[in-house]
């Protein structure tokens, strides 16, 4: 029993030392975190920072962080990263209920219940991604310009592939549209966005690493994406590849059931000039009575030369990829 004590004892204190020593190196990962940062134009400033949790977690708690970023401010009372002290590349970090983001000449107060994310790595060189995943419930937005956006839930995920690959995915759920919106609306689709959801395999240029440089998009592979506001259900599949430039190339189908009432929520919300409204209408009632589906409206969404068209209808510049 003697030597069983000694053993326990032992094993204790040299465990004990090895949180210490955890400690040390992780507040030393948090200032090199903080250098790389600046390196790539994101400025992080705090009120400090510190390292609890012994002896089995590495909790850090940073006061007041503040990040500017590409002209996209957020700050914060506080952020929280935890790790288990026996795997220390598994993360999961919690904000608090009340934040602020500023963009565009306008600050966004964010409020929501829960907002939490895990960073899964691998154990090994570069810190290769495994998964991140993240949750957001109860949330509202309150922008200083007059609008605000609410949903009930909200989830995202990317998991790591082989090689570049990856893959995405987004949920949304009850969505609540800004209230003046709804008001140009005049009743044309609810005041609830029941679901908005999408799912795609990515390819990067490079592997996707804690400690490497961000991989850069070459190609979106959309699996599925789905749109349901009352009686309007769209749905969306297709690939994109990055041009030269990094603007999106290639086709995305496009299915739209309830389009009546989309285009009708479209023209109260005088997004469609009343010089368009008639030949438009016109030209969506032929291409549903092309359909397959009675009902459904069956459009390509392409992207070429910079360039995005829907069916016959211009849009505008393709989005950028990279």
């Amino acid at each position: 029993m003697r030597a069983l004590t000694w053993i326990v004892i032992i094993l204790a204190v040299l465990y004990g030392g090895y949180w210490f020593v955890g400690a040390r190196s992780a507040e030393q990962a948090v200032e090199t975190a903080l250098q790389e940062a600046g390196a790539r134009g994101i400025h992080i400033a705090h009120q400090g920072y510190g390292i609890s949790g012994f002896p089995s977690r590495f909790d850090l708690t940073v006061t007041e962080p503040r990040v500017d970023a590409g002209g996209v401010q957020w700050q914060a009372p506080f952020a929280q990263v935890f790790a288990l002290s026996y795997t220390p590349w598994k993360l999961i970090a919690a904000l608090p209920e009340e934040q602020s983001i500023s963009f565009a000449g306008q600050a966004v107060d964010v409020a929501s219940t829960e907002m939490k994310a895990s960073l899964f790595m691998k154990p090994r060189g570069a810190l290769p991604l495994d998964r991140f995943d993240a949750v957001i419930e109860g949330a509202s937005l309150r922008s200083d310009a007059g609008w605000s956006l609410g949903f009930a839930s909200a989830n995202a995920s990317l998991i790591a592939g082989e090689g570049a690959q990856a893959q995405a995915a987004f949920r949304m759920l009850d969505i609540v549209p800004d209230q003046a919106l709804m008001a140009r609306l005049n009743g044309a689709l609810p005041g609830t966005v029941a679901r908005l959801d999408l799912l795609a395999d990515l390819t990067l240029d490079a592997a996707l690493e804690l400690r490497g440089a961000a991989p850069r998009l070459q190609q979106v592979s959309l699996t599925e994406a789905n749109l349901i506001w009352g009686s309007l259900t769209l749905k969306a599949a297709g690939d994109l590849v990055a041009d030269p430039q990094g603007q999106a190339e290639g086709t995305v189908q496009l299915r739209v059931e309830g389009w009546q009432e989309g285009l009708a929520a479209l023209e109260a919300a005088g997004l469609v000039p009343e010089q368009f409204r008639l030949p438009l209408r016109s030209v969506l009632e032929n291409l549903a009575a092309q359909s397959t589906e009675t009902g459904v409206l069956q459009l390509p969404l392409v992207m070429a030369n910079g360039r995005m068209m829907l069916g016959p209808v211009p849009l505008g510049p393709a989005p950028l990829l990279r």
